[in-house]
């Protein structure tokens, strides 16, 4: 018996123990009077072309990684996301704001980020840009999204939209104590 139990194991099964009693299912690696013995097979796994890259210490700064999916397709980001401003953020008295824009794994070196600002794009002047300043910025709630564009401008990556919101003193009210330009 201990003979087939080992045999199965090296075959690539776990052996685990299923009984049912007054408590409900149960599982055990340890046998079980009334069990039954079932034989698992090995876990599936994942492992990302990214990961391996970075734990690899093979990756330099200076050279973005080309993750490939798991069947050496084509090039994929795992995701783009707007960092900054983040997702219903108050901005206060501003005047012009930085939206960020982060993408994983990093941007290659040809895809361009465009940002769309209330359906605006605000296209790249450089390929390595990902932050974007507006100037001036207009009181209210602005919605901000990403798009990863390769050198054929394919859309790579589309991010979420987020929405963030702009208050300024108002110029009717000056002395409202809200506003921090109010004269004391």
């Amino acid at each position: 018996m201990l003979a087939v139990v080992a045999a199965s194991v090296a075959v690539g099964g776990t052996v685990t123990y299923k009984w049912t009693d007054t408590d409900g299912v149960h599982y055990s690696d340890q046998p079980h009077p009334g069990a039954e013995k079932i034989i698992l097979g090995t876990p599936q796994t994942y492992s990302s072309a990214a990961a391996d890259s970075q734990g690899s210490g093979n990756s330099t700064s200076s050279s973005p990684r080309r993750a490939r999916n798991a069947d050496n397709g084509p090039f994929r980001y795992d995701s783009c996301t707007v960092v900054q401003p983040a997702d219903d953020q108050v901005l206060m008295d501003v005047q012009s704001v930085t939206i960020a824009v982060q993408a994983r794994p990093s941007k290659r070196g040809d895809d361009r980020v465009e940002v769309s600002l209330d359906g605006q794009a605000i296209k790249a002047t450089s390929a390595d840009q990902e932050e974007f300043q507006v100037s001036p910025i207009e009181r209210g709630t602005h919605t901000v999204a990403a798009t990863i564009r390769d050198s054929d401008g394919k859309n790579v990556c589309q991010s979420p939209a987020i929405s963030f919101h702009v208050r300024q003193a108002s110029q009717l009210a000056p002395q409202n104590p809200n506003n921090p330009h109010r004269k004391h």
